[in-house]
């Protein structure tokens, strides 16, 4: 223990997440999507949301409709999170009743600390404002299985 007190190795910072960013891009995990601002949810009814003015207004309309939200935190330079985006878009259209927004990871670091998330893709759904569940990693098959309790 240092001078600053006890350190939460556990958390990831922004600056590791930089990094992680560098190490990706080093290993040619590019693709034409990143050359993009962001990943690719054309075919589906998912909100990116660039800043937290943006994060809360659609939290509360959410909220006054008492709709889930389906939070994915990703960046573009993760090779899970460009599979999954395919799947997270179609799943959109498929459950029109709940909300789906995407969180780049590299743009909203505080909401990356305000929700814990150590990894990309985290998938986050919330109702009443607070969440209520929470799938880490890439898996289609587990996120697909994660819809059914949260569709009326």
């Amino acid at each position: 223990m240092g001078c600053c007190g006890s350190v939460n190795q556990l958390s990831p910072t922004p600056l590791q997440f930089y990094f992680a960013r560098r190490v990706m891009e080093f290993l040619c995990l590019q693709s034409a999507v990143d050359d993009e601002e962001h990943l690719d949810y054309s075919s589906g009814r998912v909100t990116i949301i660039p800043d937290l003015k943006c994060w809360e207004q659609k939290l509360e309309e959410a909220n006054e409709l008492g709709q889930t939200v389906v939070v994915k935190f990703s960046a573009t330079w993760c090779g899970p999170c460009r599979n999954a985006a395919p799947l997270y878009a179609e799943l959109s259209l498929k459950h029109s009743d709940l909300v789906f927004v995407s969180i780049d990871v590299d743009e909203l670091p505080e909401l990356v600390t305000q929700f814990d998330v150590r990894a990309t893709p985290t998938f986050v759904f919330m109702r009443d404002m607070k969440e209520i569940d929470k799938l880490v990693g890439g898996n289609q098959e587990e996120l697909q299985k994660k819809f059914d309790p949260y569709c009326q």
